[in-house]
């Protein structure tokens, strides 16, 4: 993120979110698309002024945890099942080989677990990682969405399931307009 200081008296901050940047005014608390006349969704919006607010500037520790393993995740887990994980393997269950291209298009890249897996860089130093096992005759295909252990350092469980399925969602836009 860079800050910089306005004519007027105002500060503009510029942020990644989703492989796009953001401009960001104070005191006015504006959030455009730097490259686009496009209006930023609201939950957009919401999203990126909470982890202004609530930044501390952790590093990365490197360990992954699951929704379920967040403050209150438990209690929300079927909602961030159905809203985030479960759209996520059905639209790509059967298209695993769009995955990698559509990660990168968001700034991702390849991950190490399970059959196929990418991490998005979300926000700076909120990565999230999405894993996905083939399945066989035995099990079903299965997905699975987790993150940083420092990511409550930034954001609010709330928050964070609002951000997986802006990532999803973000991922599937992306994979249709290249099928």
């Amino acid at each position: 993120a860079l800050l910089e200081k306005e004519e007027h008296g105002g500060y503009l901050l510029r942020l990644a979110f989703l492989h796009r940047r953001c401009l960001i005014r104070f005191p006015e608390g504006t959030v455009t698309f730097q490259d686009s006349e496009e209006d930023v969704p609201l939950w957009s919006k919401i999203l990126l002024l909470h982890y202004l607010i609530n930044a501390q500037g952790h590093p990365l520790a490197g360990e992954w945890v699951n929704f379920r393993q967040l403050s209150g995740g438990d209690t929300y887990y079927p909602a961030f099942v159905k809203r985030s994980q479960k759209p996520l393997l059905d639209f790509f269950a059967d298209r695993l080989d769009l995955l990698d291209e559509t990660a990168q298009a968001l700034g991702g890249h390849k991950g190490s677990e399970g059959d196929r897996g990418v991490i998005i860089p979300a926000l700076p130093r909120v990565p999230i990682s999405l894993i996905f096992w083939s399945g066989d005759e035995e099990f079903q295909p299965e997905a699975r969405i987790l993150f940083d252990s420092t990511i409550p350092n930034y954001l609010a469980t709330e928050d964070v399931a609002v951000l997986a399925q802006q990532t999803v969602f973000g991922l599937i836009k992306c994979a249709k307009s290249k099928l």
